[in-house]
């Protein structure tokens, strides 16, 4: 019996299957690698770790290219700014679907496209995916003045797209904050003041006399209670409640007499008024008789005032 292998099936079968393999990739991939791709590119002022070449590039969460490149911008443009340079390839069919036409139909339609996106805040930033922690990059679209695009001094090979600042980064920052908050707070220091207050606490219970300020308390509370109890039998007592109804008395027939008193003041002050007026015109026609009897004594005893002398004024001597 021949036991020696065939090696011309073995090697048939090897190249049918080796075709086999290829004719799938090609079948199942030849979309990818025969696709017109179009390159952006981004610059990031911060660490990048996680990221690699052929991580996903997604828009709003949905993948539309893969990271192609990543090194550093002073390695390809003459600039002493130490950015991170990322490069992307984006597939230009992920922006249309059957029967609509592409997102950008030409390079000139993409770069006016592209500008306008990019002045209503389409940013780049850096992602994780779901639970894994996979590192990827996600263009958003965030608040162009919160999130302004870094400054560069070259122009850029391909087209430009301004990156943010990614979840990563914050999630990395606010650990950061919170660990230095945490440095800063002298636990040994708070340690000290509490025991000391626990001491101070125990010294001042130990020297005060607990039991003699019980009774002290209790005196007290008994001594109020009575109190109490006395206020509230004098104030239901018959001599109380009859001296407070004669003060309501009292004061209702005060209030009418006062009301009285000022109907009657009313009603009196006209005549008031008239007998001091008159009393006014005495005084004055008193002074004006006083003035009179002043200059002419001689009126009181004759009647009349002596006539008063003058040039046009003849006196006549009287008979004889």
């Amino acid at each position: 019996m021949n036991n020696k292998p065939n090696f011309f099936k073995i090697g048939l079968f090897v190249i049918l299957g080796t075709l086999i393999l290829a004719g799938a990739i090609i079948f199942f991939g030849a979309g990818k690698f025969f696709e017109k791709k179009y390159v952006v590119e981004t610059y990031f002022d911060q660490s990048v770790q996680g990221l690699s070449v052929g991580a996903a590039l997604t828009f709003q969460g949905v993948q539309v290219g893969n990271i192609s490149e990543i090194g550093f911008a002073f390695q390809e443009y003459d600039t002493d700014l130490q950015y991170v340079l990322v490069r992307a390839q984006i597939y230009p069919n992920k922006g249309s679907n059957k029967g609509k036409p592409k997102l950008f139909i030409n390079d000139k339609d993409r770069e006016q496209g592209l500008k306008r996106m990019i002045d209503k805040g389409l940013r780049l930033q850096l992602a994780s995916q779901g639970v894994t922690g996979i590192a990827l990059l996600n263009a958003v679209y965030l608040e162009p003045a919160s999130y302004p695009a870094l400054n560069i001094d070259w122009k850029p090979e391909y087209h430009y797209i301004p990156s943010a600042q990614g979840t990563i980064a914050q999630i990395t920052q606010m650990i950061e904050k919170l660990t230095k908050t945490i440095e800063s707070i002298d636990f040994k220091e708070i340690s000290d003041d509490v025991e000391q207050l626990v001491v101070t606490i125990n010294m001042a219970v130990q020297q005060a006399d607990i039991p003699q300020v019980s009774k002290d308390l209790q005196k007290l509370l008994v001594s109020l209670d009575k109190t109490i109890t006395n206020t509230d039998k004098l104030l239901n007592s018959k001599d109380i409640k009859q001296t407070l109804s004669n003060i309501a008395q009292t004061t209702e027939e005060l209030k009418r007499t006062l009301k009285r008193t000022d109907q009657l003041i009313q009603n009196r002050e006209h005549n008031i008024e008239i007998t001091l007026n008159n009393v006014q015109k005495i005084s004055e026609d008193m002074s004006e008789f006083m003035e009179t009897l002043q200059k002419y004594p001689s009126w009181v005893l004759f009647g009349e005032p002596p006539p008063h002398f003058g040039k046009d004024i003849k006196v006549e001597e009287p008979n004889q």
